[in-house]
């Protein structure tokens, strides 16, 4: 358990920074040895710079949700429109772009909340369909989305600096 208490907060354009660092801090952490260093330093110069994580939080169309104790971020939860390569109707369907956890803090909860949050906001949105997409490897992600009602739906090739990885497409029906 956490010992101090967690709070929860949509993220403000003060956020972009740290948001960056988190980003990249939660990429490497559960994702970096499997990458070349170059593909590695590439995916994360273009998905967690700065400037893009400040343009997501200026955008109408996206939610981010924060977690954070003690003046630390412990991880954040992002939705907005679909960008999966897979057949949806743009009117009923957002898509979960990112449920990041820092390690120390996983299985405390955290992440059910955010990921509580990302349905109920989605909801609140009038969508009636919340994909996501998760590498078919990270059997601890798909296994808790499962457990929240999401069903693989098909698959897609998702890139990495050079490395292309094949990745799940879930969908939850509310």
């Amino acid at each position: 358990m956490l010992d101090r208490a967690v709070t929860f907060r949509d993220a403000v354009p003060d956020d972009a920074a740290r948001l960056s660092a988190i980003g990249r801090d939660t990429f490497t952490e559960t994702f970096g040895s499997l990458y070349k260093p170059s593909d590695l330093k590439s995916f994360l110069d273009q998905s967690f710079s700065e400037e893009k994580q400040l343009a997501e939080i200026l955008d109408d169309t996206v939610d981010i949700r924060l977690a954070s104790a003690g003046g630390k971020l412990l991880g954040f939860c992002k939705i907005g429109p679909v960008k999966l390569p897979f057949e949806h109707d743009p009117d009923t369907s957002l898509e979960l772009h990112r449920l990041y956890i820092r390690g120390s803090t996983q299985g405390v909860g955290v992440g059910r909340i955010l990921l509580t949050w990302a349905i109920e906001q989605a909801r609140s949105r009038g969508a009636t369909k919340l994909y996501l997409g998760v590498w078919e490897s990270n059997h601890k992600a798909i296994a808790v989305y499962a457990s929240r009602g999401f069903e693989a739906v098909g698959d897609y090739k998702f890139k990495v600096g050079t490395a292309i990885d094949d990745e799940i497409i879930m969908r939850l029906d509310f």
